[in-house]
């Protein structure tokens, strides 16, 4: 009898750890999914500047469509790869284009020079185009540098290209979470 009720309780314990860990796994993903899938995206408005982030996607096509549209009269581009700064001939309207390369080469180096050129420039709102993988991250990354008005705008990207950014973002977000908790 004492055994019995001793391996009754092993298996209780064993069930409830099981269900445990399975109720964790499960909030991570619907955390995840909703963070990285089905982010907060703004409807683009008048800001200070249009500031767009370096990674895949049409970006930089957002970006002119954004510009030509003069919300804005300031574009940022980060050129973390090879890009080249666009000349206001291509947008189509007079504006002032600033073109860097971030700093650590990341989105944490991004939005470190966002929150320079705020306070150098006296910006309370920007409006930042990235892909919407990356929204969720950035929004962090960028509230960590930057005390004004945060918007972001997404571009696409092709479904193949999920896996590896639905991977990569969650690391960058954990590493963004637990090891760089400063701008």
């Amino acid at each position: 009898m004492i055994v019995d009720a001793q391996q009754q309780r092993r298996s209780r314990r064993r069930l409830a750890i099981r269900y445990g860990v399975l109720g964790v796994a499960l909030l991570f993903v619907l955390t995840t999914v909703r963070m990285i899938v089905f982010p907060k995206i703004d409807d683009p408005r008048p800001v200070d500047a249009i500031f767009m982030l370096g990674g895949p996607g049409k970006r930089l096509d957002k970006t002119i469509e954004l510009a030509r549209s003069g919300i804005a009269p300031v574009v940022v581009i980060s050129l973390p790869g090879t890009n080249r700064c666009p000349d206001t001939a291509r947008i189509g309207r007079e504006l002032e284009i600033i073109c860097f390369w971030p700093d650590p080469r990341t989105t944490q180096g991004e939005a470190q020079e966002a929150g320079r050129l705020a306070r150098e420039r006296g910006w309370n709102s920007i409006l930042f185009v990235t892909d919407r993988s990356q929204d969720s991250r950035a929004r962090l990354r960028i509230g960590r540098c930057y005390d004004g008005e945060v918007l972001v705008d997404v571009v696409e990207t092709p479904l193949r290209d999920w896996p590896y950014l639905f991977a990569y973002q969650v690391a960058a977000t954990v590493k963004a979470v637990v090891w760089q908790r400063d701008c």
